[in-house]
């Protein structure tokens, strides 16, 4: 993740380039300030299936040392992984890296 980019925000324009609906759910919860990640460097090991079909399943997070929203967020991008088929299924795992940097002190 990069400076001046929190969490939440980051999730919010992903799923606005998904679906027009998002931003109504956005600004229907409030636009509450989140609760932010503080910085720091961040792991999360996942183990998942790829499927024949090179789609992955039955992903988890194996070891972490990262908040809840980064372990999500893990998952999530885990899913979206595509391998090429394959005759069979077979397990594979990824360490997952965030660089949390602090956000810079807004003038006022």
């Amino acid at each position: 993740m990069t400076a001046g980019i929190d969490l939440i925000t980051h999730r919010a324009m992903k799923l606005l380039a998904r679906s027009g609906l998002a931003l109504a759910a956005f600004f229907a919860a409030g636009c509450a300030s989140p609760t932010p990640v503080a910085p720091g460097n961040y792991y999360v090991d996942v183990e998942f299936t790829v499927a024949p079909n090179g789609r992955t399943t039955d992903a988890k997070v194996i070891k972490t040392n990262a908040p809840k929203e980064l372990q999500q967020e893990a998952l999530q991008d885990v899913s979206r992984y595509r391998a090429e088929p394959a005759a069979q299924a077979t397990r594979g795992r990824r360490t997952i890296e965030y660089n949390v940097e602090a956000e810079p002190e807004k003038k006022q």
